[in-house]
This record gives structure tokens, sequence and C-alpha cells, in this order.
């Protein structure tokens, strides 16, 4: 039991280090000196999309397409089918990155404002958009881009949820990449998901969320309380895994102790003559 227990304790610094993190995946239609230049580690995401959109041959694309996929994981990259898209991109590309842990940010930072900037720097249009079925993406042939492209969260969804959703996104990703491509074929995209910064937790109450305004949240008290967090997971834990067994322990070794139910009488005594003396 003591062997599970420390077993399980020991990868909860593990779980605990890639929580509020995110993917993010990049590759290019052409070879790229950026993106093979990457180091392995960034301090968030961030950092690393600002670090592409500074390389030196960013201009030389035709397009420059930033996909974010809110609330995306990198568990949910892990188990995408070698059928799709995106896992097709990756494996094709004549340059590609995966960072599938990245730390968020320590403050909210502007996007649109990098992507902006990029596209001044290569005397390309800047146009954002959001992504849905039916709504294709148009962009002028004789032109250089940077398009920023949202795609609809994933929310809290299931995993068998999450899958179907993630596939149709795909699906709907693949079909804009596919227009694109035919226009723009000297093109990189960006594949990412932002965490939300944390914000500071209130001193009485850790574990309710500050707001700003009375406006109600739907979704019953999970949706507004954060009711396991890591401190109450570790209690949990402990609790379970070591005072728990301790307490069973010493009330099995209490419960085995057997006293005699009567005591025999020694050889040779004789009462009477015990009382005489």
């Amino acid at each position: 039991m003591s062997v599970r227990f420390f077993s399980v304790l020991s990868l909860l610094p593990l779980a605990l280090a890639f929580s509020n993190t995110s993917p993010l995946v990049s590759w290019s239609s052409h070879s790229s000196s950026t993106l093979n230049g990457l180091p392995p580690k960034f301090p968030h995401a961030h950092a690393l999309v600002d670090a592409i959109l500074s390389g030196e041959d960013l201009c030389a694309h035709d397009a420059v397409v930033f996909v974010e996929q809110p609330d995306l994981h990198a568990s949910d990259l892990r188990t995408l089918p070698p059928s799709t898209h995106l896992a097709r991109a990756l494996s094709t590309a004549p340059a590609s990155r995966q960072y599938p842990y990245l730390p968020a940010a320590e403050a909210d930072l502007d996007l649109s404002a990098l992507l902006e900037s990029a596209a001044a720097r290569c005397s390309s249009a800047f146009s954002s958009h959001s992504l849905s079925p039916g709504t294709p993406l148009l962009l002028g042939e004789k032109q250089k881009h940077v398009v920023s492209l949202t795609l609809p969260p994933l929310g809290d969804a299931l995993a068998q949820e999450r899958k179907e959703a993630l596939h149709a996104h795909d699906d709907l990703l693949s079909t804009t990449l596919a227009a694109l491509s035919a226009t723009h074929p000297k093109h990189l995209v960006i594949y990412a998901s932002f965490p939300s910064v944390k914000r500071t937790a209130s001193p009485i109450f850790p574990s309710l969320p500050l707001r700003a305004d009375n406006a109600t949240t739907t979704g019953g008290i999970l949706a507004r309380y954060q009711l396991l967090t890591p401190g109450l997971i570790t209690t949990l834990l402990v609790t379970l895994f070591v005072l728990l067994p301790i307490v069973m322990l010493g009330i099995q070794a209490l419960a085995s102790i057997q006293s005699p139910v009567k005591t025999e009488v020694p050889r040779g005594y004789d009462a009477a003559e015990r009382k005489n003396q």
C-alpha cells in the first residue's frame, strides 16, 4: 500500500507541472530556417509566437496563418488519428515544430499586435476571421497576407465529445487551408491554444473566482467554483493512502490480540491449605 501511495505521490509534481499549459505546433509548406532554428524550450507560448513572427524568412511566405483553438490540450493532439489534416501536415511538411506544454504568460499579451507588426514588416495585409462551416476564407491572390483564424472553443466536453469536436474543426481547417494553398502555396501555419492567466484568489475564500460584476454563471456549482484544487487533491491522497491504512492497521492489530478465557489452577494447589495459612 505504501509503495502504491509513494508512486502516486511522486507523479503529483509532474501532473501539476502540466497544469495551465497549452500546446503549439507550426509547419511550413517550404523549408523554414526560422522553424528549424527554434530552441527546444520557451518561457510561454507568446514568446514562441513572437520568435516565429520575428524570423528572418517570415516575409518569404505568401501567407502566414495563425490558428487559435481555444481549450486545446496536448492530449487532444496525441489522440488525433494519422488520417487527420493536422497529423498529416506535421508529418509531411518540409519544416515543422511541436511544443506540447507551454506555460501561460504572467500577463495577458496582445497577439493581434504581434500579427499586425509582422504584417507591417512584410508589407502584408492583416485580417482576422472566426471559422465556422459555410464561411469560406477569401484572400486576394496578388498580395501577401497575415491571417488570424479562431476556431470554436472545445470547452469542458468529455473525451469522446472533444474528439468529435476536434475532428469537425480539423475538417473545417483542412478545407480552409486547402483553399489558401491554391492561391498562396508558400505559407506558414501556427496552430495554438493559450490558457487564461491565473488570477489572484481571495484570501478569505481561495477557491472562489473573483468576479467584476454580478453576472450569473450557468452550469451549476462546478461552473462557479473550483472545488478540486491541488492542495485538496494532495490532502485526499494523503488521507486515503497514508492515514486511513495506518488506522485500519491499528484496528486490525488490536482486534488480533487474544486473552485466555480462564486461568488454570497450578498443579499441587490446595485451596483449603492455602486458606489455613
